[in-house]
Formats: C-alpha cells, structure tokens, sequence
C-alpha cells in the first residue's frame, strides 16, 4: 500500500543512464547482452497479457500514478502496480508496475514494466543496477519492452512520450 500511494503522490524515480537500445531493428538488439535479450524476451512473454489494461485490472494491478511526465526528459505514463508483489525480491517473471499510455483512441497500452524493490542493498537484474526508487528505501528498474525508447530500453523515461493533455 505505501507504494502505491507514494507513487500516487508523484514521487518518482530519477531519470536511468541509457543501458542499451531495443526494437525490432537487428543492429539495436546487438546492443543488448545476451542475459539483457532473455530478460526482454521473458518480460515480453509474461507481460503479453497485459498488453491492454482491462487484463492487468482483473490481475490485480490497480492504479497507482497519474502520467508521469519530466520536463525536457520525456513521460513514463501511468503507473499500475500490484501490491502484492512489491517487496526485497526481484523475479523477471514477476514484474510489480506496468505502464500504460493512451493510443490515438484513448485506449490504454502497455508500453513499459518497471522492477520495483525494497531490498536493503541496490539490487540488479542481467547485469542493471536499478536505480534509486520513487520513495526511501526502494529501487526501480523500467524496461521499455513494448514500446522503443530512443534514450535505451532501460531508461526512466522516453523522450518520445507526452502525457495526455486534461
């Protein structure tokens, strides 16, 4: 629950250094290690359910950010977190947060998972150190893996993103 509400206050995590690049272009998946490639590939196979909201909604997941957006740096979108799963571990089959954007008819996407963890010590997951997280003793990864991110598929934020104006 405290995530959820210190992610609905819009603590967020700081914008991630570029790890990489990844899309369905040949020269950027070469960007990538080999352990970096499995954990996208695995993120995409448990995550492809979720591709749509209303999926992740019966899971489980429930709204936990408005759009997440940083002023010259590029949106996250909307955060969607399951409870349960945030705690000190880290599981590649079990990512805590998915994130959304709107397509052009306002349904909601998947576009990103984010890793997010409240182990004592800077976790990490093939060879990423996750980053500092959106509150006190927690740590977050993203990973663009349905949506290509020109700053690297680990990067907090896409420079290719906006939030819906209200």
């Amino acid at each position: 629950m405290l995530a959820a509400g210190v992610l609905t206050a819009g603590l967020v995590p700081g914008t991630a250094a570029a790890h990489g690049g990844w899309d369905d272009d040949d020269d950027d998946d070469q960007k990538l290690t080999s352990q970096q490639r499995k954990l996208v590939k695995t993120l995409r196979d448990v995550t492809d359910e979720y591709r749509w909201l209303d999926e992740a909604i019966e899971d489980g997941y429930k709204k936990a950010s408005e759009c997440v957006e940083k002023k010259g740096v590029g949106a996250m979108g909307f955060h969607y977190a399951k409870n349960s799963l945030i705690d000190a571990k880290t599981d590649a089959r079990k990512p805590e947060v998915l994130v959304y954007m709107p397509n052009k008819q306002g349904r909601y996407k998947l576009v990103a998972v984010e890793f997010l963890s409240t182990a004592k010590k800077r976790p990490e997951i093939a060879g990423l150190k996750f980053e500092n997280g959106p509150f006190p003793g927690t740590f977050a990864l993203h990973a663009w893996v349905w949506k290509e991110n020109p700053d690297g598929m680990f990067a907090a934020y896409n420079p290719a993103h906006r939030c819906p104006k209200k």
